[in-house]
């Protein structure tokens, strides 16, 4: 079974990471904090990270960087999602390490098949 492990606070973003994670059979992994998401990352084959939280960008670089000190860490594929409008929040993720930034209406109607392509469950 796979990991995914998210930083969200969205109850509908929540519930709809959780709910495609489980029927997909993966195990979600919800994280509170940048050094929680880091730690479950670890384990995970996927990350996702809703961008429009305050905690984001440094949960992105804490990532990054706990993955450069563990020697032969292969990085984990983040997924970041947030308004559409907020490209300049895109380009950030990106810069920070972000694998693939989303609108919400795209991370959303995507997300079965994105967490599909997350590896074996």
């Amino acid at each position: 079974m796979s990991k995914i492990a998210y930083l969200c606070t969205d109850l509908l973003f929540t519930s709809k990471i959780r709910e495609t994670a489980q029927a997909l059979g993966h195990t979600p992994a919800m994280a509170r904090d940048p050094a929680a998401l880091a730690e479950a990352a670890r384990e995970a084959a996927v990350v996702i990270v809703d961008l429009r939280l305050p905690a984001a960008l440094p949960a992105l670089e804490r990532l990054r960087a706990d993955e450069a000190s563990r020697a032969g860490a292969a990085p984990v594929p983040v997924i970041g999602f947030c308004d559409h409008e907020r490209t300049d929040l895109m380009d950030e993720a990106r810069r920070a390490g972000c694998t693939q930034v989303l609108a919400k209406g795209k991370f959303s109607s995507e997300l079965r098949h994105l967490l599909a392509q997350a590896g074996p469950a």
